[in-house]
């Protein structure tokens, strides 16, 4: 075969013993061969690049090998084994049915299985993505796929198993060829490179492994490129050169600027993949590969080895996966996912990326039930985000995020600012005032009054010394919050005994939480000592502080938290909607 030739043709593997993966395939086939119970019809499933066809020219080897076969050593030098290797030996016959459908096609094919092997003892048909055949020319083949000429073998090979007829699948015996894993398409390069005296160092290897997205012709196919690129000196720049992937650095340093809720930080990410000509979309597929290993490391306490690039840098990986709260880590995890549908759906590719780290970075973007489960979590790990930039002085004109004007959310720097004051009596709003509005947080408890002039304005400033502590005023703001985290996601029915309370008193180590007159249920139930346990450590979460908890019942002055609706003039009306939403009227 000449040095032209393709490095996944050139390296496809020879017997079964130079098979990576596809045990279950090896070993059957094999014994097959030992015990001369080779079946006529054999369906191989599987996605591309999954070693289908080579595993059907090896049968084929075995079967007609010149040096004693059938045997599972196939010498690989006499004319049969050199032919079959080739493509053109007589007896192995390779159709592709994507081009060869037609029942004129499958009546020719049926018309040449009636001759005896020439060469070899057996013939081998493999028919490669044969699902693309039609009905008509299945139902020709049907009766010579059931009863062939004595030592004839189909092999029907196709990435789509449900678009075979049943018909002719209950005929075959069925293989399901598995993707190979990262160590193994790193087993196959790592050979082949040496074989072929290519020099490339392990991270670039591991690079390639994981763009190859489990398939060994893909990534023999990738090392090939990049031999015509740079020579037999493979750097792991020239692979993130020619894959257009993000380097260890970057993920790593994405993460991080996640944990810190630095929202300029992750935005600076996103420009550097742009300024790089790489894919914002391919980015962040790279980024959630790097995620999964962090709740893997996080979730079993061990780095899983098939890790691509951050591998060789484990003491790293270990502490970002300390650091990464399992919350805000699924959480990042869904908004990329989401970015990445989103992207398939015809969205541009940087914003839904950008989008998806702002609100991965600042829970307050978010004003779902996830950000504020986000935000409790970080105020329990006491993380401080970053604080937001001031915004630019243009004429009272605000800024916008990334490259997206026009598209503005909360918060983001380019958003207008919102007076919380408008917001009293939104339970978003609370718990987003009671966490990070206006600027980072810091330990629990470090929690800025409602109105106070950093709430007013972007720009950070100063933090006060020490730490705030909480009154009833600030508690009851951010009560519906507490109420929300009792017992944590997998204890919603603790949550809620406590809905409709109210904290009555608080301070002095004691708080005492009033429950409506026509809650006697549920008060009995949180009078259990594991709701006790578990409404403190809720109200901790928040305020640093661990009362002893006392309840008591509400008279109905206190119940009444609905104030009585205000009767409104169209003026007032109209001015009421432009303070609460920042907008402009449009005449």
């Amino acid at each position: 075969m000449s040095e032209s030739t393709s490095l996944y043709r050139r390296h496809r593997p020879q017997s079964f013993d130079q098979v990576v993966g596809q045990q279950h395939v090896v070993r059957t086939l094999s014994n097959a061969i030992t015990q001369d119970k080779v079946h006529h019809a054999y369906l191989f499933v599987g996605s591309r690049g999954t070693g289908k066809t080579s595993m059907a020219k090896i049968l084929a080897a075995s079967l007609n090998c010149e040096n004693g076969g059938p045997t599972l050593t196939p010498c690989g030098v006499c004319e049969s084994c050199t032919s079959i290797a080739a493509g053109n030996s007589v007896d192995v016959i390779e159709m592709d049915a994507a081009s060869n459908r037609s029942v004129d096609d499958i009546r020719e094919l049926r018309d040449r299985v009636a001759f005896a092997p020439t060469a070899g003892r057996w013939k081998v048909y493999i028919l490669d993505e044969a699902h693309m055949l039609t009905k008509e020319a299945w139902n020709a083949f049907l009766k010579t796929l059931e009863e062939p000429p004595p030592n004839t073998v189909f092999i029907l090979a196709t990435t789509e198993a449900h678009k075979v007829m049943p018909t002719i699948a209950d005929r075959c015996q069925r293989f399901d060829f598995q993707r190979p894993s990262i160590e193994q398409l790193t087993e196959v390069l790592t050979r082949v490179a040496a074989a072929e005296q290519i020099s490339i160092d392990a991270p670039a290897i591991s690079m390639i492994s994981r763009s190859a997205s489990g398939s060994f012709r893909d990534a023999l196919g990738t090392l090939d490129q990049l031999v015509s690129y740079s020579g037999n000196e493979v750097a792991l720049d020239d692979v993130l050169e020619v894959l257009g992937a993000a380097d260890a650095d970057l993920l790593f340093g994405v993460v991080d600027k996640v944990n810190e809720g630095d929202p300029a930080g992750v935005l600076t990410a996103v420009e550097e993949v742009a300024r790089s000509g790489r894919d914002p979309s391919r980015f962040a597929r790279d980024l959630l590969g790097h995620l999964r290993v962090l709740l893997v490391t996080r979730t079993t306490g061990q780095i899983p080895e098939a890790f691509a690039v951050t591998a060789a840098d484990p003491d790293r990986l270990a502490r970002q996966a300390k650091a990464t709260g399992p919350a805000n880590l699924i959480r990042t995890i869904d908004e990329l996912a989401a970015a990445l549908a989103l992207i398939r759906d015809g969205d541009e590719a940087r914003l839904a990326v950008e989008v998806a780290l702002l609100k991965a970075a600042r829970p307050d973007f978010d004003p779902s039930s996830e950000g504020i489960a986000r935000r409790l979590e970080r105020l329990e790990q006491g993380t401080r985000p970053a604080p937001a930039p001031p915004i630019p002085d243009s004429g009272g004109e605000a800024g916008s995020v990334g490259d997206a004007p026009g598209r503005t959310s909360p918060g983001v720097p380019g958003a207008p600012p919102t007076d919380p004051a408008t917001e009293d009596g939104k339970e978003e709003h609370q718990a987003s005032e009671a966490v990070s509005v206006g600027g980072p947080i810091g330990t629990p408890g470090e929690v800025r009054p409602s109105g106070s002039p950093t709430d007013a304005a972007p720009a950070p400033s100063p933090e006060p010394p020490g730490r705030q502590p909480f009154d009833l005023a600030r508690l009851e703001q951010v009560w519906p919050a507490v109420v929300d985290s009792v017992g944590g996601a997998d204890s919603g029915m603790i949550a809620s005994y406590f809905e409709g309370t109210v904290p009555v008193e608080f301070g002095e180590g004691k708080l005492t939480v009033g429950f409506p007159a026509d809650s006697a249920f549920n008060r009995r139930n949180a009078e259990r000592p594991e709701c006790r346990q578990q409404l403190a450590a809720a109200v901790t979460a928040v305020t640093g502080e661990t009362p002893q908890i006392g309840y008591t019942g509400l008279d109905s002055a206190r119940t009444e938290v609905e104030p009585e609706s205000e009767v409104m003039d169209e003026e007032d009306f109209i001015a009421r909607v432009k303070s609460e939403f920042n907008a402009e009227e449009v005449i």
